[in-house]
């Protein structure tokens, strides 16, 4: 098998201005922070992005000028509310956003994996059809040929790029999944790029002992980057948990006006992620780190 580990800078020009980009994991856990950070710091621009419920990685990637669409059914910061940049943008027309569920983003992936033109649904029309959401995404309906039942058909969805913040991983692209995992498995399937941060890079045969970890098959794998921390500030179990802290201050610096400085300071201002950890500094990465 191929060895697939790369560097972040290599690893990124899989990525391409204009690209449908998947973000993996939920909300505030488990998000590829790094490599957005590294996105946003090469100055990316017109990405389309979908997401299964986004969070700071769109957020910071929209206020920076580097996104033009949005497709998700949730994007915000949990506890703290919803993302403020991503509002704002939207607000003011400065980029689009297509309201999904999170049903009708499971079901185009699943269609992807499938080779399907559509994936049928058994919801009645009607409830469809006094939606908003579902108004706006423009579903048709077909004739079931069996029943004649009238069925929603929801469209693929194919991201040409996934990112995604995993655990552990071997060389080759046998990585394990845990905690929080979303919808990440159909996004890694139905993608035509996958790329993978991980914590820790460690070998087959001790990937090989724990399988029902390992839901990662390397046939589906472009990249991998070690970069422990990779999440910061969301969480990755059981690594550790989301920096409340940090995600504070980007709320607080977007309440004030001040994103750019926040920006300028941790993302233009050091050159790589190892240096984005130094100015977080030791203290408060303790903060966020298992108890043993």
């Amino acid at each position: 098998m191929k060895d697939k580990v790369v560097s972040i800078d290599e690893a990124k020009h899989l990525v391409k201005d204009g690209d449908l980009v998947a973000t993996g994991g939920l909300t505030i856990h488990r998000k590829p922070m790094a490599f957005i950070y590294e996105i946003i710091r090469s100055k990316f621009k017109k990405l389309r992005i979908i997401s299964f419920g986004g969070g700071p990685e769109i957020d910071l990637m929209v206020a920076a000028g580097c996104v033009e669409k949005v497709d998700a059914a949730y994007v915000g910061f949990e506890i703290l509310g919803f993302a403020p940049n991503f509002r704002k943008a939207i607000e003011e027309k400065q980029i689009e956003y297509t309201e999904h569920t999170e049903y009708s983003i499971m079901v185009g992936l699943q269609a992807t994996m499938l080779g399907l033109e559509f994936s049928p649904c058994k919801v009645p029309a009607k409830i469809i059809r006094e939606s908003d959401v579902h108004r706006r995404l423009d579903l048709k309906s077909v004739k079931s040929p069996y029943t004649g039942e009238e069925l929603m058909a929801y469209p693929p969805i194919r991201p040409d790029v996934a990112i995604i913040h995993l655990q552990r991983s071997d060389n080759f692209g046998n990585a394990h999944m845990e905690g929080v995992t979303a919808i990440d498995d159909l996004l890694i399937k139905a993608s035509k790029k996958v790329i993978l941060t991980v914590e820790e890079i460690i070998p087959s045969s001790e990937i090989m002992k724990e399988p029902s970890k390992t839901k990662v098959s390397p046939s589906f794998v472009d990249a991998i980057v070690k970069i422990p921390y990779g999440a910061h500030p969301t969480s990755c179990y059981p690594f550790y948990a989301y920096d409340l802290w940090h995600l504070r201050e980007i709320m607080e610096k977007t309440k004030a006006g001040d994103i750019q400085a926040y920006l300028n300071d941790y993302i233009f201002g050091v050159r790589t992620f190892d240096d984005y950890l130094s100015k977080i500094g030791d203290s408060a990465l303790s903060k966020i780190k298992p108890k043993r």
